[in-house]
């Protein structure tokens, strides 16, 4: 789910808006109480639909780190909540183009974090993952990219369950 729709949503989807909200500001209020200062995550280029915004956070929103909050530092407001893909797509091997990893300064491209956006369902069952633009990040460097995979059949919108 785009944090900035406009469209109508149903009570069910706002109140799962407002779990993942309040999972999220639980998660940074914990990690500011520890004392723990989030890495920031610069992207290479703006993600598309986001021009102003290439410095995020990103917070754990479970125990095992399989769904996560990348916030905004500049517009806490905007949020996406991402998944790690190994749980929901064991076979996803998004190919990362050499010019992605050259702009990153990244040199194993084996180590990198790959997360999928999510759009929240009503129900878990409904919730969707992109798998046409994953994000990567390289641990090692602290860049990222939305690389958008031009001339895959992988859906926008792959079911989770």
């Amino acid at each position: 789910m785009s944090p900035r729709t406009k469209s109508a949503k149903s009570s069910t989807d706002m109140a799962t808006d407002m779990s993942l909200e309040a999972s999220a500001q639980n998660a940074e209020a914990k990690a500011a109480a520890a004392g723990e200062q989030l890495p920031t995550i610069e992207f290479v280029s703006p993600m598309p639909g986001f021009p102003g915004h290439k410095s995020f956070v990103l917070v754990r929103l479970d125990e095992v780190g399989l769904l996560n909050s990348l916030r905004s530092v500049d517009d806490p407001e905007l949020r996406f909540i991402t998944i790690a893909p190994h749980q929901f797509f064991p076979e996803y091997a998004p190919e990362i183009d050499d010019e992605t990893l050259a702009a990153m300064g990244t040199k194993d491209p084996s180590q990198l974090l790959v997360l999928l956006i999510v759009t929240a369902g009503d129900t878990p069952r409904d919730s969707t993952a992109n798998l046409m633009a994953p994000i990567v990040v390289d641990p090692m460097t602290m860049k990222a990219a939305q690389c958008v995979l031009t001339g895959s059949n992988l859906p926008v919108r792959a079911p989770l369950a």
